[in-house]
């Protein structure tokens, strides 16, 4: 299988990860468009051909606008009033302060401010496009009279773009901070948070670099337009190489970090989703979103040899996931050693595995270790069904009496160990309900299987307070949505 974005090739299942740009990073859409980016859960607007289908007023209106903004530009204002139309406003302070005044400012609102950022270029882009598409239009109504001067133009917007790209610095400077290491949430922001920032803000400029090359170009003055967006575009594209080296830096400080953070932020008593787990899962997620970009940076950093591949037999950005897949498999296992029993490490494992299994089960080359978890999965919930209700079973056929004489019933030891057991596991955490569901039913038949065994073979035994019909009303895995603590219901 093979995704293309522009020049970029990656074929995905095999060894071969090449690259002819180190620049593209947008997809192309089935009318020939590029599309904004890799599908996946980054910010997406729509593309700048979308200009196309402005009518002519609404084409003649943001030439206007756009016209008054250059002469005030031209009298000597700078572009602040442009900025916050585009309500970017805030990139006008962010010289201003200390460094970390500017890193708190942003840490603070990350997604937000790179949301913000984004559909201010795409503005900037979309008026760009609107004016020289404006010159190569003949309608009297794009007459000169509705264009600015080129040159001001120009410079207009190249002033604006220059106020615009210290955010792109702003983000690279950002400190990664680690959950549980003791740092303030303020001091930075998580590394998976930062890698998608940047891979956005990246995604942002290379495609307003490259859809800037489609623009419309008048016979009149052509090799002066053709300098003009060259040049624009050149100054967007200048900080994809510094990004691409950020971008892997923060790849690869994820790839280390986020398994030493497990070593201090132990599961502490609890069988839910651990953070290490959420934290490895979201890495995995943005890997495989953004595979036509992260496929050539992890290609790149194979070949200079900052990052060797376990797995020679597939490309390095595969190996990479499945380095993380693997790694968490192992600490979610070492993590459930540090529980008090093992009947919590077991559900701490069903829990987290499952979830593993259910965020990554449809991802493209996962299916092989997605089926091999989801059996592992099974051998969890055995051990658990073990570790917890087989003792409870195994009472109906304990016997303490000597050489079995007189008459004695096991059932008051069943139910006092079914009712020790159930009141200790009645707050235990199981967030699916799909889980929660498979797992009361496996219980359910674990003892009721035996429960009813035991009364085929000894009919003359007391009646118990407990019928297998009891059990089955029993939930011992239950969950109420509005505090999130499992309780018992009858």
């Amino acid at each position: 299988m093979e995704l293309k974005g522009g020049s970029s090739t990656v074929r995905r299942a095999s060894g071969d990860w090449s690259s002819s740009s180190g620049t593209l990073s947008s997809t192309c859409t089935p009318s020939g468009s590029p599309s904004y980016s890799d599908s996946g859960r980054g910010f997406h607007l729509p593309s700048i051909f979308s200009m196309l289908e402005l009518d002519v007023e609404e084409r003649a209106k943001k030439l206007r606008h756009m016209k008054l903004l250059v002469e005030e530009f031209s009298s000597g204002n700078v572009s602040e009033r442009w900025l916050s139309e585009l309500d970017v406003g805030w990139l006008l302070h962010l010289p201003d302060g200390d460094a970390s005044a500017r890193r708190l400012f942003i840490s603070r609102q990350l997604q937000h401010l790179v949301r913000n950022w984004i559909t201010a270029l795409r503005q900037v882009e979309e008026s760009v496009f609107a004016y020289f598409d404006g010159l190569a239009r003949e309608d009297d109504i794009f007459s000169a009279s509705l264009q600015p001067d080129v040159t001001g133009f120009a410079g207009f917007v190249e002033a604006t773009l220059l106020k615009m790209l210290p955010f792109v610095d702003a983000v690279v400077a950002l400190k990664i901070i680690h959950p549980g290491s003791g740092e303030r949430a303020t001091d930075g922001v998580e590394a998976v948070e930062k890698l998608q920032a940047l891979i956005d803000v990246r995604d942002a400029l290379s495609t307003a670099s490259e859809e800037l090359q489609f623009c419309p170009h008048s016979s009149l003055g052509h090799v002066e337009t053709t300098r003009i967006i060259d040049e624009m575009s050149d100054l967007l594209s200048s900080n994809l190489g510094k990004l691409d080296t950020v971008i892997w830096d923060t790849t690869d400080e994820i790839r280390t970090g986020i398994m030493a953070l497990a070593e201090d932020n132990g599961p502490r008593g609890s069988p839910g989703i651990h953070r290490v787990t959420q934290s490895v899962i979201s890495y995995i997620k943005l890997l495989d979103s953004k595979h036509v970009l992260m496929s050539r940076i992890a290609y790149e950093a194979a070949q200079r040899r900052t990052y060797v591949p376990d797995i020679q037999s597939i490309g390095p950005l595969d190996s990479l996931i499945m380095e993380a897949f693997s790694g968490l498999e192992d600490k979610l296992v070492s993590l459930s050693q540090s529980l008090p029993c093992d009947s919590l490490g077991f559900l701490f494992l069903i829990n987290n595995s499952y979830f593993v299994w259910q965020q990554l089960h449809q991802l493209f080359g996962m299916e092989f270790p997605m089926a091999i978890l989801n059996r592992k999965i099974d051998d969890y919930i055995q051990s658990y069904l073990q570790a917890s209700w087989g003792p409870v079973v195994s009472c109906l056929y304990y016997d303490p009496r000597p050489l079995r004489l007189g008459r004695y019933s096991p059932l008051p030891l069943f139910e006092s160990e079914f009712q020790k057991i159930y009141n200790a596991q009645r707050l235990w955490k199981v967030p699916d309900p799909e889980l929660r569901t498979r797992l009361r039913n496996a219980i359910i038949k674990k003892l009721t299987s035996g429960f009813r065994k035991f009364l085929d073979e000894y009919k003359s035994v007391t009646t118990p307070r407990i019928t297998p019909q009891k059990l089955e009303e029993i939930q011992p895995v239950t969950i109420m949505p509005v505090s999130g603590w499992f309780l018992t219901t009858d």
